[in-house]
């Protein structure tokens, strides 16, 4: 009988953290972000399963007090947004990172620059992007992973909590960036997150 309630409760549990189309329930934890004036989300779901990953990631690494020369305090800000409703099309990703010293500062705008001033980086011609990044503060966009385009714009933070585990930062403010395309022309975008 116990087994049965037990069964019962799973299912139910299983039942209820789908949403209508039998996607994961999203929580109120995401990106919200305009690119050329398009909206796109990214939003992080209520129910994952023990180190899953879903929704947009902020990390901070605090400074190493065993190794100074090991780890660098840093943030770093990873999202795939897509269109609302098309959660399996994720059109593009971008990645932010940079170092910071002595924690977060709220309201302060990080400004970021291309590194050595290039905005296109082609895999198949330029090579590693890690070598080219070298603990550099970045904002990186790719749609094909093949094709990186470093942005200059920043991010700003009215939130910021790093009490818990590095991977479950709280934090909240404003993303705003430009990219060069391969024909000249920039692409714009801006918009909010509260993770």
């Amino acid at each position: 009988m116990k087994k049965a309630l037990l069964l019962l409760g799973v299912m139910s549990f299983l039942f209820f953290s789908c949403d209508k189309e039998g996607g994961p329930i999203p929580s109120d934890k995401k990106l919200e972000i305009q690119k050329d004036g398009v909206n796109y989300v990214d939003e992080r779901s209520i129910i994952l399963p023990p180190g899953a990953y879903d929704g947009p990631r902020l990390i901070y690494n605090a400074p190493s007090t065993i190794n100074p020369s090991g780890i660098k305090e840093s943030i770093h800000f990873t999202s795939s947004p897509y269109k609302k409703g098309n959660r399996n099309n994720k059109e593009f990703t971008f990645s932010i990172y940079f170092p910071v010293e002595g924690g977060v500062s709220l309201n302060k705008k990080y400004e970021i620059k291309p590194i050595n001033g290039k905005e296109i980086f082609n895999i198949e011609k330029d090579g590693r992007i890690w070598d080219h990044e070298k603990d550099l503060a970045y904002i990186r966009y790719t749609e094909d992973y093949k094709t990186y385009h470093y942005g200059t714009g920043y991010i700003s933070f009215t939130h910021f909590d790093d009490s818990g585990l590095k991977e479950n930062i709280k934090g909240s403010g404003t993303i705003e960036f430009s990219i060069a395309n391969e024909n000249g022309s920039r692409t714009t975008l801006k918009g909010t997150f509260k993770l």
